[in-house]
């Protein structure tokens, strides 16, 4: 999808919600509709990135002076504008820019989720005739529905994590420590693609437990269960899969405790189908899980991906919103039983006809094992 086609999307929803502009702000939503990504915007957040974007009027990009030779070379938009850090205010640059398209007494959508408090004192008070509306979901469904370029590149991503790790579980030995399974299955990222490592989170033992665990000298000893949850960047898109593992072969419980908790993630990714509300994966787990008489303490089923970690939709329980062909998300599930975790997580696509599992494309649930 081209640039003039998601502006053009947007110039849609905006007429839908009567604005008379929109305002990105946030890292994603302007490589998203700029097509400039600015690794700064990520670390230093008043080191602000802004695409003004009116339903009839020309764009205006808006960028640190510092940051001029990557919005040069990489954005479509023609009007650019730089300010000197600490020097300029980039809300003043952006008021300016709102005058000069007649806006002045306009209704303008604005990310409001990312914009600090007092940026946005400070742009009431430079234009305090505009109706600033937040429009984050606006641009969270925007991004929901991939386009071939899209899925393509987040399916490798997938892929080449989940290859990442299972080429690591094969170089790595019983007694081994957590860091070292960790850092190989980082580098095989890296030498597969990844641009940056973004989270890698792994525990095994009573570890497993933590949700966020980093990988400490831990011996990865015989006859627990570890789990990972990680990810990075591919070309500004995220990867986000789970897997549990045993070191050794597994016990039949363990054995057991997977197979159930599978069961259920499968029913789950099967009614992510178009038309159906988002919060049915979450149900049908809940449901079932009960009846399997395992655990359920989810928050959610699994959330969205692109380039945003947690995008439109998130599966909760009160998301009432539909699936929608070409969405990509993430389903993932995990129980805790006898304080162990066992957690898988896989990259969804919504097709016509249904579900189609992208970060596996030979995809058979199965505890992995490290021997």
């Amino acid at each position: 999808m081209n640039h003039t086609t998601r502006y053009l999307r947007l110039k849609d929803e905006m007429s839908a919600q009567h604005f008379d502009a929109m305002v990105a702000v946030s890292p994603e939503n302007v490589f998203y509709m700029a097509q400039t990504y600015i690794e700064t915007q990520k670390s230093l957040r008043d080191r602000l990135a802004i695409a003004l974007l009116p339903l009839e009027q020309d764009p205006v990009m808006i960028a640190c002076v510092i940051e001029q030779n990557t919005v040069e070379a990489e954005t479509w938009i023609q009007d650019r504008r730089y300010y000197v850090e600490f020097q300029q205010s980039p809300i003043q640059f952006l008021a300016q820019a709102i005058r000069e398209r007649g806006l002045s007494r306009g209704r303008v959508g604005i990310e409001l989720d990312y914009l600090s408090a007092l940026w946005f004192m400070e742009l009431n008070e430079a234009l305090p005739d505009v109706e600033f509306v937040p429009c984050v979901q606006t641009f969270e469904w925007l991004r929901s529905r991939k386009d071939k370029a899209e899925l393509d590149l987040l399916t490798r991503a997938a892929q080449s994590t989940l290859k990442a790790f299972e080429t690591a579980l094969e170089e790595t030995a019983p007694g081994d420590t957590e860091r070292q399974l960790g850092n190989r299955t980082a580098q095989h990222m890296l030498d597969l693609g990844c641009d940056k490592v973004d989270f890698l989170m792994m525990g095994t033992g009573p570890r497993s437990l933590m949700a966020h665990a980093l990988p400490d000298d831990s011996p990865l000893a015989l006859g627990e269960v570890g789990r990972i949850d990680f990810g990075g960047l591919f070309g500004n898109y995220n990867s986000d899969v789970a897997r549990t593992f045993t070191i050794g072969k597994p016990a039949p419980k363990q054995l057991d405790i997977f197979q159930r908790m599978t069961e259920v993630y499968l029913a789950a990714i099967s009614s992510c189908q178009i038309g159906v509300p988002v919060n049915t994966p979450y149900l049908i787990a809940q449901q079932l899980s009960k009846s399997l008489k395992l655990p359920f303490s989810r928050v959610h089923e699994g959330h969205g991906l692109g380039i945003g970690g947690h995008e439109h939709p998130i599966l909760s329980p009160n998301n009432t919103a539909l699936f929608e062909e070409d969405m990509v998300l993430c389903v993932e599930h995990a129980v805790h039983v006898d304080g162990r975790r066992y957690h898988v997580e896989d990259l969804i696509h919504i097709t016509r006809n249904g579900p189609m599992i992208l970060s596996d494309p030979d995809f058979r649930p199965r505890l992995l094992e490290l021997v």
